[in-house]
């Protein structure tokens, strides 16, 4: 694979997490709260994936348009996950180990899981029509190298447990 090849499925990699940075950035923050940091971040990123996708001035606009008909959702999706994951590491790390207390936080987890899961599909079917076939085409082929990273994952756990060091 060349280096622009490489370069540019980083930056695609990258952009649908920006472009779609509402749902799934809601399901899937680390516990505390949305670093003030992040703002700049993301803005970056985003011209990362415009540029990666090649988004017309338009479609940006379009886009930011979208996400910001959702930002209270969004931000409230944020909040409810950052809260359930904080929850769920402060249950696992409790001692003496309270099995219920982390079935019941791990629960949570996953209603929040769920729940910015509908909000990311909600906000992709409003950008999709925005994409150009071969946008989407981009960000399909990335979705199936990510499945694929996905399917090595346990297969490179196994090979690590069970070396000789």
């Amino acid at each position: 694979m060349s280096i622009q090849k490489l370069r540019t499925s980083i930056l695609v990699a990258v952009g649908i997490g920006v472009i779609a940075a509402a749902g799934l950035l809601a399901g899937r923050l680390s516990a505390g709260a949305f670093p003030h940091h992040m703002h700049a971040d993301l803005a970056t990123r985003f011209d990362h994936v415009s540029r990666a996708l090649s988004l017309t001035d338009d479609q940006k606009v379009k886009i930011k348009a979208v996400l910001k008909t959702h930002s209270d959702e969004v931000k409230a999706q944020i909040q409810a996950s950052a809260s359930a994951r904080a929850a769920l590491h402060n249950a696992v790390m409790a001692k003496p180990i309270d099995e219920s207390a982390i079935r019941a936080a791990a629960q949570q987890v996953g209603q929040t899981q769920g729940d910015g899961a509908v909000l990311f599909a909600k906000i992709r079917a409003e950008i999709e029509p925005v994409l150009t076939a071969d946008q989407k085409d981009r960000i399909q082929k990335f979705q199936e190298r990510m499945r694929q990273h996905g399917q090595t994952a346990a297969q490179s756990f196994d090979k690590f447990v069970n070396s000789g060091s």
